[in-house]
């Protein structure tokens, strides 16, 4: 057993464990849980590490209030976070790959530089315990820092949301709507 230590929002977890020959830890769900109680108590300690700034255009910030009065939701950062962990759990996933070339298309064609027009809007949201460990796990992954992650999954939706094509139309109705509308519920 070895002493181990992982940096996380500038933190330092230290937690014991096996390691193999090549040098890699053996990483456990009782490991697990107890970074997922050091997490909570980090935040507890310093709300601001789980704190993301973000911009969206004039133009984005209407369709989303547009989705907001949809969905039922008056908090933007409430919105956002959900849209944020739909985008990363299930949208940029293998079922969703074909909505993601879409979308591909869709930027290629000029869309995006329609919703990216308007007055620049700073701002700031916090992210749970959990869905920090998201945007941080998505961020190493796609090289994005963790500003971007939030602005590419707000516009990507967005994007979705506006668009008429009906493979889009009945991925917007049927699946993210829902995934939308039921974290919502559940904050």
């Amino acid at each position: 057993m070895e002493s181990i230590q992982k940096e996380f929002l500038g933190e330092t977890f230290t937690y014991t464990t096996e390691v193999n020959e090549d040098g890699k830890a053996l990483w456990t769900n009782a490991i697990d849980n107890e970074f997922s109680k050091w997490l909570y108590q980090l935040r507890a300690e310093n709300r601001e590490l789980f704190k993301v700034q973000y911009s969206v255009s004039g133009n984005a910030y209407k369709v989303l209030e547009k989705l907001k009065e949809r969905i039922g939701v008056f908090d933007d950062s409430l919105l956002v976070r959900a849209i944020t962990i739909t985008f990363i759990n299930f949208i940029d996933t293998r079922k969703g790959r074909p909505i993601l070339n879409k979308l591909n298309k869709y930027v290629a064609d000029g869309d995006l530089d329609v919703l990216q027009e308007g007055e620049t809007l700073k701002k700031s949201l916090y992210f749970s315990s959990v869905g920090i460990r998201d945007i941080e796990a998505y961020s190493n992954l796609s090289g994005y820092k963790r500003s971007k992650v939030v602005k590419n999954a707000l516009y990507s939706v967005l994007l979705i949301s506006i668009n008429e094509d009906e493979e889009i139309k009945n991925f917007w109705e049927q699946e993210i709507l829902s995934q939308l509308t039921n974290i919502v519920k559940a904050a």
